[in-house]
């Protein structure tokens, strides 16, 4: 994935002036380096980023463009393990013993090593999809290590009693019977929720980074959790970016859904709920 950086250029006043008069922009290892901000710069600097096929940019404070941003769903991505225990917790229950569901539609790499790494840290992962016959095959291969899954396509029962749900890629719960008062994690950008729901949907993550990376000392002007989520996708795959996770002691400071923060208040409304329907006959 190319990602570009955008910074303002440490220049001198002639040399500034100069840049800014011919409108030139640096760049150097998909790091754009701008002479001002003014409409025309910012301009130019648009039909670059499209000529270089940049998919992304994150920017110094104070630089407002109109360009695809990182938007925390690979982050969260790769936080699931402390999402998912973030979630326990706050429900005041361990996660190695209650079972999650994955609603995954692809059967890629990227879905499967998402799966695998969830594989123990809970008791049970249940994975739900159109496309049954692809994982039943990585569920065959799982029992073959005496690691179990389940895989359904049944729409109408599989999500009913569900408590927390881990979307990976599908678009909205059309034709699904779910737990209106589940925990979604929904790692798709483009999903859309059922009407009635009541319950949470986590859509993004705040986070805390305890060590000191190189990355932040080198970009103090920036914001740490895009300058982070950047460094995870220059990965080349999953694990790499759960290694660099792991290593940073990335801790999640809230939890964010639609409308913002999620508090105390909305789980122990889960809980309750759920107490009543799912242990119910």
């Amino acid at each position: 994935m190319n990602i570009g950086l955008i910074k303002l250029d440490k220049l001198s006043g002639i040399e500034k002036f100069y840049k800014k008069l011919f409108k030139i922009i640096r760049t150097q290892n998909n790091t754009y380096y701008l002479p001002d901000i003014n409409e025309k710069i910012i301009s130019k600097l648009i039909q670059k980023l499209k000529q270089d096929n940049i998919e992304y940019i994150f920017s110094e404070k104070g630089i407002d463009i109109e360009y695809n941003r990182l938007d925390g769903k690979y982050l969260l991505k790769c936080a699931l393990p402390e999402v998912i225990k973030y979630c326990y917790n706050a429900l005041d229950r361990n996660e190695e013993l209650e079972e999650i569901y994955i609603l995954a539609e692809k059967y890629t790499k990227e879905n499967i090593r998402i799966i695998e790494s969830l594989l123990d840290k809970v008791k049970v992962v249940n994975i739900v999809t159109n496309h049954l016959r692809q994982f039943q095959e990585l569920e065959k291969r799982l029992e073959r290590k005496e690691i179990y899954i389940t895989v359904s396509s049944n729409k109408r029962k599989a999500l009913k009693r569900a408590e927390l749900i881990i979307n990976l890629d599908c678009n909205n719960f059309s034709g699904f019977n779910v737990n209106k008062n589940s925990i979604i994690v929904n790692c798709n950008k483009e999903f859309k929720l059922n009407k009635d729901f009541e319950g949470i949907c986590i859509e993004n993550i705040d986070i805390e980074i305890s060590k000191i990376m190189r990355i932040f000392s080198e970009n103090e002007n920036m914001d740490k959790k895009e300058l982070f989520e950047a460094e995870l996708l220059k990965q080349k795959d999953l694990d790499e970016s759960r290694y660099i996770l792991e290593k940073s002691k990335m801790i999640i400071t809230r939890l964010i859904g639609k409308r913002g923060k999620i508090n105390e208040t909305e789980f122990e409304k889960i809980k309750n709920n759920n107490e009543k329907f799912l242990y119910s006959d």
